[in-house]
């Protein structure tokens, strides 16, 4: 039981890393386009999902299917930082419509996050309320 649960924790833990580097890749991105291709690259690889799939699932599928992959809350919002970046970037090589999808997406997880955790977090309040935002001025 305790080895189940070691490989678990060590799971969650190698799936926030792979995230936060994703969020970094972005981050520091000068090429915002090829960035992008990197990214979708490296969550088919890794993940096993293809986001163009992903981001026209139904609401409530696509929040499964990130939990069963994803594991925990925390890389759950972590996937959210990753959609939001996206949405930041993604007028450089995409439409107003896909920038509108990662938006969207990542507000669906951040709410489903907030339904289902049983702790309140200022940081996720704010970053629901600056991607509503977002999607209201445009």
């Amino acid at each position: 039981m305790m080895e189940r649960r070691d490989y678990l924790m060590h799971q969650i833990q190698e799936m926030g890393a792979f995230l936060a580097r994703l969020i970094l890749r972005l981050k520091e991105a000068h090429q915002p386009s090829a960035q992008i291709k990197a990214v979708r690259a490296e969550m088919e690889r890794e993940l096993d999902l293809k986001l163009n799939e992903v981001l026209f699932l139904e609401d409530s599928s696509f929040n499964e299917v990130l939990e069963e992959k994803l594991l925990s809350n925390g890389n759950m919002e972590h996937f959210a930082s990753l959609l939001e970046q996206l949405g930041d970037v993604a007028l450089e090589d995409e439409t107003f419509l896909r920038q509108q999808i990662y938006y969207h997406k990542a507000l669906v997880l951040l709410e489903y996050v907030e339904q289902k955790s049983q702790n309140y977090s200022m940081e996720r309040q704010q970053k629901i309320a600056d991607i509503r935002m977002r999607l209201n001025n445009n």
